[in-house]
């Protein structure tokens, strides 16, 4: 049976970001889910981080994972949500990209501009925006990230930035840090990882590059050659 891997998206993006990703594990046999995280039915502006680590963790429990993935916020969730559900039901390995980091690491992060109820990523949301967060990206991407941003609740990263305090991961993790990151800085992300004992994979670009930019096939390669080194360990 191949194997299995959980991609969660970041705050405002979609499971479509993880495109490139997809099809570099696909090529290696893998089954890859990319889900969307859904507001609950109130709506975002009453939606909580605990609403995402719930549906991630009711994902883990559906299937068994070998390897969870989460970028920014999608990794914050990932490891919030492995650390909830049952032995059996986590994944075997961690990979957090670009994440938001748990307490006590949070407080290096920038001040977060997130006030109100909503954060109109997509309902006013500018083509000049996402070229900015994507400037090392094709035009295509660039356009189709545009069309398919989401809006964001407000209290989630609200929540998420203040600093969650978690245990560190009881699987083997890996940690990819983008050099030219200014929403999680590489120094936090670094510091982070040798917090939990985990490995750390620099690369450059900003903080969607390793995801949808130009190193992201290669980010997905290094954390497959990442995978085969820990399944060679006794």
């Amino acid at each position: 049976m191949n194997p299995r891997a959980l991609f969660l998206h970041g705050a405002g993006a979609w499971g479509g970001q993880w495109a490139i990703w997809r099809r570099v594990f696909e090529a290696e046999g893998w089954q890859v889910d990319t889900p969307d995280f859904a507001p609950v039915p109130d709506g975002l502006a009453a939606t909580r981080f605990e609403d995402y680590v719930a549906q991630a963790a009711g994902w883990l429990e559906e299937a068994p994972v070998a390897l969870l993935v989460g970028a920014s916020l999608g990794g914050l969730v990932a490891t919030s949500a492995a650390a909830r559900v049952a032995p059996s039901a986590r994944s075997r390995a961690l990979v957090l990209v670009n994440p938001l980091p748990p307490a006590p690491w949070a407080t290096g992060l920038p001040p977060l501009d997130a006030s109100g109820d909503v954060v109109p990523w997509r309902s006013q949301g500018r083509f000049a925006s996402t070229r900015r967060a994507l400037p090392e990206a094709a035009f295509t991407d660039q356009r189709l990230a545009f069309a398919h941003w989401r809006d964001e609740s407000a209290a989630v990263l609200r929540e998420a930035h203040a600093g969650r305090p978690l245990p560190a991961p009881s699987v083997p993790t890996l940690v990819i840090a983008s050099d030219a990151d200014d929403d999680i800085p590489p120094g936090v992300s670094a510091a982070y990882a040798q917090g939990i004992g985990a490995s750390l994979c620099c690369v450059a670009g900003g903080h969607v590059a390793p995801v949808m930019g130009p190193t992201a096939a290669a980010a997905a390669q290094a954390a497959l050659a990442w995978w085969a080194v820990c399944l060679s360990r006794p």
